[in-house]
């Protein structure tokens, strides 16, 4: 990913949720255009959390956008009944 990548994705309108993938297996969901940064130079990425923390992502270790953000699934399946 670049940096321009980047100021693209936010450009669009209207703006359109999606997960960022990380090497490592993690993800981080951006639901605001305003939730990210770039650094001036575009090396690293600061993402807001829910928990008013933020995460530092190297953009160089991002593997892949995911739009839509998929669903949670709580777990439970509904059995169909059948008649």
């Amino acid at each position: 990913m670049t940096k321009q990548e980047f100021d693209r994705i936010r450009a669009v309108q209207p703006f359109r949720p999606y997960r960022i993938l990380t090497a490592d297996g993690n993800h981080y969901d951006i639901r605001h255009p305003e939730q990210f940064a770039i650094t001036g130079n575009g090396r690293l990425l600061a993402i807001g959390m829910p928990d008013n923390s933020f995460a530092t992502l190297d953009i160089l270790l991002i593997t892949a956008i995911q739009r839509p953000i998929p669903h949670k699934r709580n777990g439970a399946r509904r059995t169909r009944r059948r008649s």
